[in-house]
């Protein structure tokens, strides 16, 4: 399986699908209505309220969203990941990789305010790693500004993606302080509208309501599977790791400094849904960051038997805990 995707073809988008389709079934098998999580957005919530109550077969509708969102995160996290050059040869692994981690849990399969904030994330580094030739990006910045306070209204955790953005920019490009300015304006826009119309309904209590965060744990889960959830992540996560370090030598500056900004994006998206009321559906924000280090697992890794059998543990994980009927009772308990 994992040679269809080790080298980039024009069927990619078709071999994506038909992987989606294997990994993606239970969305379709018990499709369900989502459950609203203390602390999403107003607007995420507002927008699932609405669609719930326009049709009948919501669940359905619910469940192809979902289904389309996330293969279209893999099919452009490969465009993405291809056209920086991020390895030394195209490879369609990174889509891959994202399509089975997001299957690993029930939480990261179904539709959440996290699904969406995922095409927040590549919608910001996509423009990170263009700046880097860009000559005046004043108004470029107000752009991902104002989208990340539009992000606040989808997850307000979110926030957090303010400081991965500016300290990447950082990091990318020389920058001006009145261009970090101009960033913090189109983030503080949305908010400003919004006090602006409660004031005028004299509703100006409601405003701490639009932004619920609080610092919370996980709860406690079966420490055997947690320990494979853990294993199936961070183990290819850390190989891959050490294959960058092995590579970056032999990378352009801006490739460096791209994989920089994603190892940035990894440790912010690890403590950002530690701020909201579910953290295991929160954590689904790492698998962006954890899908390109995954695929340098895979790229890199000159013992071939050792990837190809991570990757059949990793799909057996997923069998035995979306298609069992648990809907993640194997993990999470009754």
């Amino acid at each position: 399986m994992i040679a269809l995707f080790y080298k980039k073809t024009p069927y990619t988008p078709f071999l994506l699908l038909l992987f989606a389709v294997v990994v993606k079934l239970p969305i379709f098998l018990a499709p369900a209505l989502p459950v609203e999580e203390k602390g999403d957005g107003a607007m995420f919530i507002f927008f699932t309220k609405w669609l719930a109550a326009q049709t009948p077969a919501a669940s359905v509708v619910f469940a192809l969203l979902t289904f389309l969102i996330l293969l279209t995160q893999a099919i452009y996290l490969n465009y993405f990941f291809n056209r920086h050059r991020m390895t030394n040869r195209p490879t369609d692994l990174p889509g891959m990789a994202y399509l089975l981690g997001t299957s690993l849990l029930p939480a990261w399969n179904s539709w959440s305010a996290p699904l969406l904030i995922n095409l927040l994330i590549l919608f910001l580094l996509s423009h990170l790693f263009e700046s880097y030739s860009l000559a005046d990006i004043r108004k470029p910045l107000f752009n991902r500004g104002l989208a990340i306070g539009l992000g606040l209204f989808v997850y307000p955790p979110a926030i957090w993606l303010a400081l991965w953005f500016v300290f990447s920019l950082l990091i990318i490009r020389p920058i001006k302080i009145q261009e970090i300015l101009i960033a913090f304006l189109g983030l503080l826009t949305p908010v400003y509208f919004l006090l602006i119309g409660l004031f005028l309904t004299d509703q100006l209590g409601l405003f701490t309501s639009y932004f619920y965060v609080s610092f919370s744990f996980p709860d406690t889960v079966p420490p055997i599977w947690f320990g494979g959830l853990l294993f199936i992540l961070f183990l290819p996560f850390l190989v891959g790791f050490y294959h960058v370090q092995d590579q970056v030598r032999k990378m352009l500056i801006q490739v460096r400094r791209g994989w920089t900004v994603f190892f940035v994006l990894l440790l912010i998206s690890f403590f950002m849904p530690l701020f909201s009321a579910a953290p295991f559906t929160g954590w689904m924000v790492l698998l962006i960051p954890l899908s390109v280090y995954h695929a340098s697992f895979y790229y890199y890794t000159s013992f071939r038997i050792f990837p190809l059998l991570f990757f059949w543990i990793s799909l057996l994980f997923v069998l035995l805990n979306q298609y069992s009927g648990s809907s993640g009772k194997i993990i999470f308990g009754p």
